[in-house]
């Protein structure tokens, strides 16, 4: 402890004892000790610099991986479908100016009805960040169900009727609910294959980078 003691003391003491040797040498015991300063308090100010914002990595099993036909930068194929209550509607005319998330879904999947709810609560209305949009996909269900699950979950946003699974076979098989995130170009940046509160919680992560200072409450 004596040896780390006199260490710790010695550049002070040693820079007091010099001083009568004139300004050039208090200069330098000053540079010295600014120097031991900044080597001590500069990583800590690193360790505290935020880190950008990012989307999280889409983790897959081998066996999920195999049931997606498109990915992270793939641009979602065309769809074109039934509207809900009105006409064929092609999905990039309902994409937002920021960032689109499509929601595959059916009413008989409680993790589809789930997810339904939560971007109903979460995106809908006045939650919904600026330039976000949100798009339904009901797979293999006639509209009557769809429509019942759709006012049951207080989901505000358009719905497409896919009910031969022709639009769904484009992106993947064996269906989960599947939630995908795309950019202003149509461009995949994450996307999900269930349902779960991690799924939630991506979602909302991926919303930030693409609508930053926005966030879904």
């Amino acid at each position: 402890m004596r040896a780390n003691e006199d260490r710790s003391g010695g550049v002070s003491e040693r820079c007091a004892r010099r001083g009568s040797g004139g300004p050039v040498r208090r200069r330098d015991c000053a540079r010295f000790v600014g120097t031991i300063v900044v080597l001590i308090v500069s990583p800590v100010f690193a360790q505290e610099a935020p880190e950008a914002a990012k989307f999280p990595p889409v983790l897959l099993s081998a066996e999920h991986a195999k049931l997606c036909r498109v990915g992270v930068g793939d641009v979602l194929p065309p769809i074109e479908l039934p509207q809900l209550g009105g006409e064929a509607t092609a999905l990039s005319s309902l994409q937002g100016q920021r960032a689109t998330v499509v929601l595959f879904w059916t009413p008989d999947r409680w993790m589809s009805q789930a997810a339904l709810s939560d971007l109903a609560v979460l995106l809908g209305g006045k939650n919904l960040p600026a330039g976000v949009a949100v798009v339904g996909i009901a797979v293999g269900q006639p509209a009557g169900a769809v429509q019942a699950e759709v006012n049951k979950a207080g989901a505000a946003f358009p719905q497409l009727l896919d009910q031969q699974g022709e639009a769904f076979g484009l992106v993947g098989r064996a269906f989960s609910p599947r939630i995908y995130v795309l950019d202003a170009r149509g461009r995949i940046v994450w996307f999900d294959i269930e349902y779960s509160e991690a799924t939630r919680r991506e979602l909302r992560q991926s919303l930030s980078v693409l609508a930053p200072g926005e966030p879904a409450s």
